[in-house]
């Protein structure tokens, strides 16, 4: 299963304690999926659902807070594998508008502000949205989450509320849907723990030590394979200049020290300078093996001119 899967089985898994984020997470559902639909020529307030486990936790949601009968609720089939909740009753429709603090706008559904007001009910509601309309990337892939809304508005109040917690998001339009996403991964991470959900957080974060750990390891191998690389183009050069010198005016021609470094150099051609200086003794630092490499270069370069 994918990790936004997992962490919506998490989600399904937790009904708050309190009424009022009870309340707070159905209208955060509803405002995403909610609808004002025609249902036998009346209307009928129709919750979009994605699967059975959603469908089961929302109609137990709606009976706690509004007082609804599971079997008062007519449940249809969609295109998608989607299915819809149908709230038809007038007055069980009355009650959920006014619990839940709902109003239509034409064929959509808004939740009033003092829905919000409490820091406990921006959570539930965040989660509530989140379970309607979000996804959250594969993080071994990317990090990105998103909630997608039909309502601007909508989108902007989910922005502000994680702005609240000084969490930044940004607002994309694409084709009818206002969506807000997050690519950064310590945001999500603080996003999942707002949302309650201890298990996907932790499996986040272990996900992202395990890549921080490949990233630091393969800097390091191609570090390594890099200086590897530095060190074979200078040894090449020092190499055909100590071999032009000994083939053309013999090693025996350069001062002791310089002949010394030069069959140092050519008994082992893939050292390093730190690796080059360790078979003098007494040792020899980096700079002065640099140094007599540079005045053999020059040697051999005089011999060419």
């Amino acid at each position: 299963m994918s990790f936004s899967t997992d962490l919506k089985t998490e989600q399904r898994s937790q009904v708050p304690k309190s009424i009022h984020c009870r309340i707070a997470l159905l209208s955060g559902f509803v405002s995403i999926n909610g609808r004002i639909e025609e249902f036998e020529d009346e209307e009928a307030l129709a919750i979009r659902v994605d699967s059975d486990e959603t469908e089961e936790y929302i109609s137990k949601l709606i009976s706690m807070c509004a007082d609804i009968p599971r079997d008062h609720l007519i449940l249809q089939n969609e295109k998608n594998h989607h299915r819809k909740i149908l709230v038809t009753d007038s007055d069980e429709k009355a009650r959920v508008f006014a619990r839940l603090k709902l109003r239509s706008d034409d064929t959509r559904v808004k939740v009033a502000k003092v829905i919000t007001e409490r820091e406990c009910c921006k959570r539930s509601y965040l989660k509530g949205a989140f379970m309607a309309g979000g996804s959250v990337g594969s993080p071994e892939k990317a990090y990105q989450m998103e909630i997608a809304s039909l309502s601007e508005d909508e989108a902007e109040r989910l922005s502000d509320i994680l702005l609240l917690r000084d969490l930044k998001s940004s607002i994309v339009n694409h084709r009818d849907r206002h969506i807000v996403y997050i690519k950064d991964g310590d945001t999500i991470a603080e996003v999942l723990g707002l949302m309650g959900a201890s298990c996907s957080l932790m499996e986040f974060e272990n996900i992202r030590i395990l890549k921080g750990i490949r990233n630091d390891v393969n800097r390091e191998v191609n570090c390594d394979a890099a200086n590897m690389a530095k060190i074979a183009k200078s040894s090449k050069k020092q190499l055909e200049d100590i071999e032009y010198i000994r083939d053309n005016a013999g090693l025996s021609s350069l001062p002791e020290s310089l002949e010394e470094m030069a069959r140092v150099r050519l008994e082992y051609p893939y050292y390093s300078l730190k690796e080059l200086g360790n078979e003098f003794n007494p040792p020899l630092g980096k700079s002065g093996v640099s140094h007599r490499l540079r005045k053999l270069s020059e040697f051999a370069d005089k011999l060419r001119g």
